[in-house]
């Protein structure tokens, strides 16, 4: 069975990936089982290239096929912030910078948001992207206790719910990782690298 590494060290997202990569037939090897505690700089000016910058540092640690990903929210009314911000614009845990961004948003009726997620896969010296994003709204308030981030403030209209409020199997069909994630699955299935 060929391993791929998945570069976080988010629990949540690493479940995300287990879950749809797992149907491939690939192990998932996290930098916790490498253990690498090291943390990768958060630099560019893109998700694109966070994301390229994060493969590029962690592959130091190993010779596996990586994947590395920066996301985040960007909300319409307040000219696509956080953006590429979106974990490091404030001090706090999720739910504190999630209140943050409902105050922002107190008395703004335009609520419309996005979700963006942008892979870089990086073997040898080959690197691609795989890039999926998802819309929604800003909610009045947190809702639901699955998810992380800010899925508790995300509604999706699609679905009536937060992304906080929806399970896995059903995020992992119609959110902006699980997009990007396709795109990934459908370039290894294809092409499957050596």
């Amino acid at each position: 069975m060929k391993k791929i590494l998945i570069a976080t060290h988010s629990e949540g997202k690493l479940q995300e990936y287990k879950s749809y990569l797992g149907q491939l037939n690939y192990e998932i090897v996290s930098l916790a089982d490498l253990g690498v505690k090291d943390v990768s700089p958060e630099e560019g000016d893109t998700f694109l290239e966070v994301a390229q910058n994060k493969a590029l540092f962690y592959s130091k640690f190993s010779k596996l096929p990586i994947v590395a990903e920066d996301s985040g929210l960007e909300i319409h009314a307040l000219h696509g912030f956080p953006g590429v911000l979106s974990d490091r614009w404030m001090e706090g845990d999720a739910s504190e910078k999630n209140l943050s961004i409902i105050k922002k948003m107190g008395g703004i009726p335009d609520r419309k948001a996005i979700f963006k997620a942008v892979l870089v896969y990086l073997h040898k010296k080959m690197c691609l992207s795989f890039e999926g994003q998802v819309s929604g709204e800003i909610a009045i308030k947190p809702e639901g206790v699955m998810g992380f981030g800010y899925d508790p403030i995300f509604y999706v209209p699609l679905k009536k719910r937060t992304m906080a409020q929806i399970t896995l199997p059903e995020k992992n069909q119609i959110s902006h990782r699980a997009q990007a994630l396709q795109k990934l699955a459908s370039y290894l299935r294809k092409y499957k690298p050596e």
